[in-house]
């Protein structure tokens, strides 16, 4: 299909950073064909693009989509007490059925707020990555791996979920698949060792939670005698295109680390700083060159999966931490949660606004008191926006949701299914 998106003002990409143009926007099948005067091109499709603004769409580079369930029901607790106290005995009571039916509303909450792609942490087979399929969104997919030694009937039965979601499903062009140890915490090194040789086998990169708390640093020092990031670089796991979820305890050495070694840092603020587990240290991991992105976690712990909520609050937690105003700039963060987040996720040519990329594009109403007057629409997206300016989301040149309507999921379903789960699993 082609379309032409008419006289929109347009992110493109300039100087490593973005600047606004009044243009046309021509997409030929999944690529962006031209940018500039369209007119003479024949569109099947015109989107009238005066009052909007065009952006690359968001990228999520940390979620876990069937916790959609477990909103606003663990708050207010400590880390531990909400991993180990509330989430996981209310986890041990779904079914492959609510996991289906979260993830649905994970995809819906998404496309609703602009976000085209993310990378996903799960806890079982087919039924989440089933749920994906369906919104048309692109995802990295990733069985959360929990194991010890090599011959853990429970820790191999992880792994070959997701052998059976990759090979059940690599048929679908915009999902792909990466091997998820869940953390240091869950897995020894003789299951991790065995999780690498998987990944190589299969060429998949490594999704994982790191140095998300004071607790997990702590005792890995006392069990291994380094850091968690130590301890994984010793071990050879970032050998690996590696996108390490949190970061937040990181010393000087475990910033070198990760900046040599070309890992993907997904950082999650409001859930970092929800949970009482702190800031990242964002300001310094870019001065040393670590490649930052932006994640929301779930919705169990951040309450929401709207990227705009943590490009904001990325932004202004390190201005306030560091006393600093320009710690993390509102270009800075808008090529977190694009371009980075793109190439964290291992997609090409994805995650910029310009000609021969894939369109993958999300269209915002200009005309709103939140970005009026438009005077830096960069600005607008990391500091004003609130995501229910988005009114049109593009993923390969399809058209997921056109005047904040999507057509193919059935919203109410969705609703009614999740409070359905929920009555059960927290009665």
């Amino acid at each position: 299909m082609r379309i032409l998106i008419k006289d929109v003002t347009a992110l493109l990409p300039k100087d490593g950073g973005f600047e606004a143009k009044k243009c046309d926007i021509f997409v030929s099948g999944d690529t962006v064909e031209k940018i500039g005067d369209c007119g003479e091109l024949k569109a099947d499709k015109v989107i009238n693009g005066e009052g909007k603004l065009a952006s690359a769409g968001l990228v999520n580079a940390h979620t876990h989509s069937y916790m959609s369930l477990f909103r606003n029901s663990a708050d207010d607790l400590m880390f531990h007490d909400w991993l180990f106290g509330r989430i996981m005995p209310m986890e041990d009571k779904l079914t492959k059925e609510d996991m289906y039916w979260g993830a649905m509303l994970a995809c819906l909450e998404m496309i609703k707020t602009g976000t085209t792609a993310f990378l996903d942490m799960n806890i079982c087979r087919g039924a989440i990555t089933e749920a994906i399929s369906k919104s048309g969104l692109k995802a990295v997919i990733s069985r959360g791996l929990v194991g010890n030694g090599r011959n853990d009937e429970s820790g191999l039965e992880r792994i070959n979920d997701t052998l059976y979601d990759y090979r059940t499903y690599n048929k679908f062009p915009r999902l792909k698949f990466a091997m998820g140890p869940h953390a240091i915490y869950t897995t020894d090194r003789a299951y991790l060792e065995l999780v690498m040789e998987k990944a190589a086998e299969y060429e998949m990169p490594i999704n994982i939670h790191l140095s998300e708390s004071v607790k997990e640093v702590e005792d890995c020092y006392k069990e291994h005698g380094c850091s968690p990031v130590e301890y994984l670089d010793e071990m050879g796991m970032f050998k690996f295109h590696t996108v390490a979820a949190h970061c937040v305890q990181l010393s000087d050495n475990d910033i070198k680390i990760l900046a040599e070694r070309g890992v993907y840092a997904a950082s999650n603020p409001i859930s970092n700083a929800k949970l009482g587990n702190g800031f990242a240290r964002i300001p310094d991991m870019m001065k040393a060159g670590v490649k930052t992105a932006i994640g929301t976690d779930s919705a169990g712990s951040n309450n929401t999966l709207n990227m705009f909520s943590d490009m904001m609050f990325m932004a202004l937690c390190h201005k306030g931490n560091t006393r600093t105003a320009d710690a993390v700039t509102a270009q800075e963060i808008l090529k977190m949660a694009t371009q980075t987040g793109a190439e964290a996720l291992g997609l090409e040519n994805t995650g910029v606004l310009k000609e021969g990329a894939r369109a993958d594009i999300i269209i915002m109403d200009m005309n709103t008191p939140s970005f009026q007057p438009l005077n830096d629409p960069t600005a607008a997206m990391c500091y004003s926006a609130n995501g229910s300016e988005v009114e049109t989301v593009m993923v390969d040149g399809e058209l997921l949701m056109e005047n904040r309507v999507i057509p193919h999921l059935d919203e109410e379903r969705i609703y009614f299914e999740c409070n359905k789960a929920m009555k059960r699993i927290d009665s």
